[in-house]
């Protein structure tokens, strides 16, 4: 087990109009391969701006953000998506799925735009992921025709389409009711637990208690690293 994620001396500054916004601010962390960490502070505190370099969909003002060894601020745009599409799975608040596609075409895409897997795998690799999060009996519906938690089921087993190496989920049970949220992290702690690295984005205590490890923002800044 090495280090996976490497944050060193990293800041984020936005140009708004005239005013500089420092949404980063000298933030350095490590996360080691197979951790289950939470990312937590509350709205205007960095974290969705750490996500998101975290993600490789953004680069930092300053300082070096390495994944799996790569420096991604050395990076180019096409560079940055590759590795995104073959290194991090994304779980959205919203969800994300594509209406009108059903749930087995939904979790085939990203493998169609990494092409990683093989394509005559595809249609077996979704099925299987779907069975593993609960939804065997779900493939062919349609996100409008799935609730909240079957959708954001549906929207793990495409994370995990192309076997990253971190799954990264931003605020995953914001939208759903607390009995299926508590579901929704069991899961992310069964992934865990099966040696894959979670990093979960979250303002709510309760949600970050399922890490094992929770990094406090504030201000851009790091005001707790504590080990659960």
């Amino acid at each position: 087990m090495g280090t996976i994620v490497s944050v060193q001396n990293v800041s984020k500054i936005y140009q708004m109009d005239k005013v500089h916004v420092v949404a980063l601010d000298g933030v350095s962390f490590s996360i080691e391969e197979g951790e289950f960490v939470a990312i937590m502070g509350p709205s205007g505190s960095g974290k969705s701006t750490l996500m998101n370099l975290i993600g490789c969909l953004d680069k930092p003002t300053s300082g070096t953000i390495s994944l799996n060894g790569t420096d991604i601020s050395r990076l180019n745009d096409r560079q940055l998506a590759r590795l995104r599409g073959s290194q991090i799975g994304f779980v959205f608040q919203t969800f994300n799925l594509i209406p009108r596609i059903d749930a087995l075409a939904n979790v085939m895409l990203p493998m169609t735009f990494a092409g990683k897997i093989p394509p005559k795998e595809r249609r077996a690799r979704a099925q299987q992921l779907l069975e593993s999060v609960g939804l065997g009996a779900r493939l062919h519906h349609l996100p409008s025709e799935l609730s909240g938690g079957e959708r954001q089921r549906v929207a793990i087993a495409r994370a995990l389409a192309n076997d990253p190496k971190i799954l990264l989920a931003d605020e995953p049970t914001g939208n759903l009711d607390t009995k299926t949220g508590k579901t929704i992290l069991e899961l992310f702690v069964e992934l865990n637990k099966s040696g894959r690295t979670v990093v979960v984005v979250t303002h709510d205590a309760a949600v970050a208690s399922y890490a094992r490890r929770i990094l406090r923002l504030l201000d851009g800044k790091i005001v707790g690293d504590e080990r659960l």
